[in-house]
């Protein structure tokens, strides 16, 4: 089972790989990235990003988008704020990233950038499985997943494991 995420922020403030490090470390967050991708005008980029959490890579699938450039991405996710009543919405000369996340240090990892984005690049959240949404307030809850994180031993791997619990929902 996998997890989406999306960002919306305005393109002028999408960061450089230094700026979201900035970021990240300004925050206290335990994430350090190794590879960001860059905006590329009206094309979609489908880099990803590939992070170091835990001492292990973890690479974010995803791409980023002027948002006119997936229009129909866009009118669909809008239609679906509009529905969970969220006052948001993305607008066709804001940067979208989207993330796609399958492993639990990918949720970690995830929930970092993700409140980066959100707290120091004025960026809009959107989890649609959860319907949950939202700026600084749904920041503050994907930072908060990773407390509900712990590190194992798990012999059978012959290294560390990371097992993390997700409230749905608020």
């Amino acid at each position: 089972m996998s997890v989406n995420f999306y960002v919306a922020l305005p393109a002028a403030t999408w960061p450089t790989a230094v700026a979201i490090e900035k970021c990240l470390a300004d925050s206290s967050y335990p994430l350090r990235i190794k590879r960001f991708p860059v905006l590329n005008g009206n094309r979609v980029v489908r880099e990803g990003i590939l992070t170091s959490i835990d001492g292990e890579d973890a690479y974010l699938q995803g791409q980023i988008a002027i948002a006119s450039s997936i229009a129909e991405d866009v009118n669909s996710i809008n239609g679906r704020l509009i529905a969970a009543g969220s006052p948001e919405r993305i607008k066709s000369t804001d940067v979208v990233a989207s993330f796609n996340v399958a492993s639990p240090a990918e949720m970690r990892a995830t929930s970092y950038v993700v409140s980066a984005l959100i707290v120091c690049f004025k960026g809009f959240g959107y989890e649609p499985q959860g319907y949950t949404s939202g700026r600084n307030d749904f920041a503050q809850s994907l930072y908060q997943v990773p407390k509900l994180c712990r590190v194992v031993k798990a012999s059978s791997l012959n290294r560390p494991l990371t097992i993390c619990m997700r409230a749905i929902g608020r």
